[in-house]
């Protein structure tokens, strides 16, 4: 049977459907802060797998199945995620301790020191660094990470 033969009820209408439960299966998984966002995008994860679908058998299964991997990938992007804006703050709101960055950064290479200082300084995001280095976005966050594993390297030395 090929895509195009299955009758799938209208999407929104799964959203109407399990909408709500979707969001309360996502509160459980990621919590009330991310709840939403794991839901907004299981959904649009789910509105473009929709029509491949070969078959309409158990779509509420498969929106909960989306929706635990969105939760899980989400989870592992905050994983990723070095927290950055209490030290961007506490940087930038004291000249004396820009200065200390500054020397702590003194001797990485010159690429290192300006992706450090876009992503902790200026507080851009990789698309923005990438962007000034004239590098992908991905580049710019192995720039950032491996000066920032150099650091604590001399750091614990």
């Amino acid at each position: 049977m090929t895509a195009a033969a299955v009758s799938l009820p209208p999407f929104w209408s799964l959203v109407e459907a399990h909408g709500d439960e979707l969001l309360d299966h996502a509160h459980r998984l990621s919590g009330p802060d991310q709840a939403e966002d794991v839901v907004q995008e299981a959904l649009l994860r789910a509105l473009r797998a929709y029509p491949r679908l070969r078959h309409a058998d158990h779509l509420r299964a498969w929106l909960y199945r989306v929706t635990t991997s969105a939760a899980i990938d989400a989870h592992r992007a905050r994983r990723r995620e070095i927290p950055t804006e209490d030290a961007g703050a506490r940087l930038t709101s004291d000249p004396e301790e820009l200065d200390g960055f500054e020397d702590l950064i003194a001797e990485l290479p010159d690429t290192a020191r300006t992706a450090l200082r876009l992503r902790f300084v200026e507080d851009l995001e990789y698309d923005a660094i990438g962007g000034r280095l004239q590098c992908s976005p991905e580049a710019a966050r192995q720039r950032v990470s491996t000066a920032v594993r150099t650091l604590r390297q001399r750091i614990a030395a």
